[in-house]
């Protein structure tokens, strides 16, 4: 998925083209100039009731509508558009431009409620100056597209309207760029949100699309996560869906290990010694979260039965009176679906694409050097994986949330904790010393997942690889941590050290309108 700073560099890239491009339809390009114009003027997120506007961003859009109006007034002394071919460059930046407003928007609901821990960030100061600066040098591309219309325009009054045009916008980018040197230069990796609907993996899938599927499916459960954390999620997770998730969470920890343990095959020791690190911390993680799953043993949650004890055989009495009751059949939470499909994924990239985890035997490995190729060097592999545990420290943040939610239908069929007078049932609920004997293991999931995702960047960095995302997920994650009551990330640990534990600005939650 393209993320903003991508989508920024593509419209920049559209207009120096334009710029470069004799038109062939100067009153069709002039149109397509202006509706360039109208989609910057829009709101662009570019202030709201956390982060007003800053001097730097009124003035911006002060010049951009001025630079609108001149265009309109060109547009009027010039001749109707003929019938030419159109050249592409300008709507392919506009297009751009709308695609930047959908991944802000994608991000907050219609009744401008985050959607995911992202959302926070994104209505910071910062922030704003991110999109403001950006579309300042939008502004600069979208001058010098006037300055060639106005050395092409024979009629002497478009021309030097052509030229205020220029004026303004190079007034536009100036103020722009003057007034952000804050500008959060972490929320160009932000993409497009997508929502908590799993996509299958399928053999046909190629293994060089692993990275990128992967990375869809973390962006989900980070999603799926946050909606369990704040109580907006349509489907809440049971407590078969918490031992599944965990289950499944605990293979894909440990086949990116074995992914990182093929590839260090291949590596200089120096090199090979960090990815076998890192394999180790994932490890660390998948031992976490096994744990959190082992917790809920002769745990069952009878509104979604699928993970219980061996039942007995119902005996000939209970079938002769036609007292058996079959178990209901409960549609398992997308998240622990999309915690499947991301496992069967990792070990497609270690096994080849037809590998699913109900395999009755183990395929041979593929190459290390077949992995690096579809991973695009070590550096690419460790980026990609670094996803799993970034998504997964949200998992373990809202897992105690789900588990409070699911407390009215857990039961438990160990005897030490029946309660007087109830002996002859199997199942009674469960005290609350149990219901916290569930939710403490995911405490020590957390700080296992930021030594894996602390490991994965450091072999990165290693490979001189960036990732930006990092940056991003610190803003999140210190966001979510913040808004629990944890107070401030340990101002010890650099942001070099952990991608989660970068110091961000602190952003006011917005409270959902009734």
């Amino acid at each position: 998925m393209a993320t903003l700073d991508e989508l920024f560099d593509t419209a920049g890239d559209r207009l120096r083209r334009a710029a470069a491009t004799p038109s062939s339809d100067r009153p069709a390009t002039t149109g397509q100039l202006d509706r360039f114009l109208s989609a910057l003027t829009e709101p662009l997120g570019l202030g709201d009731e956390d982060a007003p506007q800053s001097a730097a961003t009124k003035d911006l859009l002060y010049q951009l509508q001025r630079a609108s109006d001149a265009v309109q007034a060109a547009q009027r002394m010039l001749p109707p558009s003929g019938t030419g071919p159109a050249e592409s460059h300008l709507p392919d930046a506009l297009a751009a431009v709308h695609a930047v407003r959908d991944v802000i928007e994608s991000h907050r609901g219609p009744d401008r409620v985050p959607l995911t821990a992202y959302a926070y960030a994104l209505s910071t100061g910062p922030a704003h100056h991110y999109l403001t600066r950006r579309c300042s040098e939008l502004a600069w591309g979208a001058a010098q597209v006037a300055s060639g219309l106005a050395r092409d325009t024979l009629d002497p009054s478009a021309a030097a309207a052509f030229g205020d045009v220029r004026h303004f916008l190079s007034e536009a980018s100036l103020f722009g760029r003057d007034g952000t040197r804050d500008a959060d230069a972490a929320i160009g990796a932000l993409s497009l949100t997508l929502p908590v609907s799993p996509v299958q993996a399928d053999p046909a899938d190629r293994t060089q699309d692993v990275p990128a599927n992967l990375a869809e499916d973390c962006d989900r459960l980070s999603r799926a996560a946050f909606e369990t954390l704040h109580h907006r999620a349509e489907h809440r997770m049971s407590g078969s869906d918490l031992q599944q998730l965990a289950r499944w969470t605990v293979m894909q920890r440990l086949l990116a290990g074995r992914v990182l343990l093929r590839v260090a095959e291949e590596l200089p020791d120096e090199a090979a010694a960090a990815l076998r690190g890192s394999a180790g911390a994932l490890r660390g993680s998948a031992q976490a979260w096994q744990k959190s799953a082992t917790a809920w043993h002769r745990i069952v949650d009878i509104a979604d039965p699928r993970s219980h004890p061996k039942l007995p055989a119902p005996s000939y009495e209970i079938v002769r009176r036609g007292e058996v009751v079959r178990l209901p059949r409960v549609i398992p939470h997308p998240a622990t679906v999309i915690a499947h499909t991301a496992a069967v994924r990792v070990g497609q990239l270690l096994y080849g694409p037809e590998w699913r985890p109900e395999a009755a035997t183990r395929p041979d490995p593929r190459e290390g050097a077949e992995i690096l190729a579809d991973a695009q060097g070590a550096g690419g592999l460790a980026s990609a994986l670094y996803r799993l545990p970034a998504s997964g420290w949200q998992l373990a943040l809202a897992a105690p949330q789900a588990v409070s939610l699911a407390r009215g239908g857990l039961v438990t069929d160990v005897v030490e904790h029946q309660e007087p007078g109830r002996r002859s049932h199997r199942f009674r609920p469960i005290r609350l010393h149990q219901l916290e004997a569930l939710s403490l293991p995911y405490k020590a999931v957390l700080p296992a997942e930021q030594a894996s995702a602390a490991s994965l960047l450091e072999v990165a960095g290693q490979a001189g690889v960036p990732v930006p995302r990092a940056l991003l997920d610190a803003a999140a994650h210190r966001t979510l941590a913040t808004g629990l009551g944890w107070g401030q990330a340990r101002r010890t640990v650099r942001p070099d050290q952990s991608g989660l534990r970068a110091p961000q600005p602190q952003v006011r939650q917005r409270r959902r309108s009734l």
